[in-house]
Order: C-alpha cells, then structure tokens, then sequence
C-alpha cells in the first residue's frame, strides 16, 4: 500500500520533483560512506543501481527534451559528460579490489555527484523551465518514472 502510494504521488510531479528527490535519496547513501570512512558494499551497490537507473532515465527523456534547444544545449551536453565520468568511475570501483581504493573512488564519485546536481538543479533547471511547458515538465515526469520503473524490473521502454 505505501508503495502504491508513493509511485502514485511520484506520478504527479514534475521532472525536476522527481530528479531533486533521487538527488536527495542518492546523497543520502553516499554520505552513510564517506561520514563513516568506510567502503561498505552492500551500500554501494544501493548507489550505483540508483546512478544507472537515474542516469539512464534522464539521459532518455530529459536530457534529450533539452539538447537540441540553443539554450541548453550546452549545459546538456556538459551533464552526459558527467555522467560518462560517473559512469566511468563506477567501473573503476567495480574492479578495484581494495577497500582502501574502493572507498577513495567512492569518495571521488560523491563530490563529482553532489558538483553536478548543483549545476543541473541551478543552472540547468533554471534554463529548462523557460523552455518545457508545464505539461512538458508533468509529461517528462512520468517517462522518467516510467522508464526507472522498466529498467529497475530489466525492461525496456520505447
């Protein structure tokens, strides 16, 4: 019942409710690793199913709303680039063996994190409401959840 809800109250907001509460639920996890200094995997796995399904969603129906318009293309293409070196450090952190390096590259990933969700809830955000109607921003909303729903289950959404 609670999760009913919850995906039923998500379904009502718009993409940048929904990207500002995965921001928070992603910096949540990152800081129970770096306030303890401490790798701990089972936690880590959290954040990066939490950074691919994100990413991935809104790679596909936000950035690609934005990147073709002049006054935001250039910020959107800045944020794929920071997700390919998120992306990037992920796969470095997946083959380190090491506790010690695992939890230095967490750390690394946590600051690039927390570096671009200030540009992209500033800068970008700020840009995209001049551009997306209301119904734009409702709408992309709820491909966003649609497609994180598809690809937390390995579905894809066309």
């Amino acid at each position: 019942m609670e999760q009913t809800e919850t995906v039923r109250n998500r379904s009502n907001m718009t993409i940048y409710d929904l990207l500002k509460q995965d921001h928070k639920d992603v910096k949540k996890l990152f800081k129970e690793i770096v306030d303890n200094n401490r790798y701990q995997d089972n936690i880590y796995m959290q954040v990066k199913k939490a950074l691919e399904v994100h990413m991935a969603g809104e790679e596909k129906v936000f950035y690609s709303r934005l990147e073709n318009n002049m006054d935001t293309r250039e910020l959107v293409l800045e944020s794929f680039e920071e997700h390919d070196l998120g992306k990037k450090v992920i796969k470095d952190i997946d083959s380190s063996a090491a506790e010690d390096a695992k939890l230095a590259k967490v750390k690394v990933l946590s600051a690039a994190f927390d570096q671009h969700i200030r540009q992209e809830e500033g800068d970008l955000f700020k840009k995209a409401k001049k551009v997306l109607s209301s119904d734009d921003e409702h709408e992309i909303g709820r491909l966003f959840e649609n497609e994180k729903m598809a690809k937390m289950q390995g579905r894809n959404v066309t």
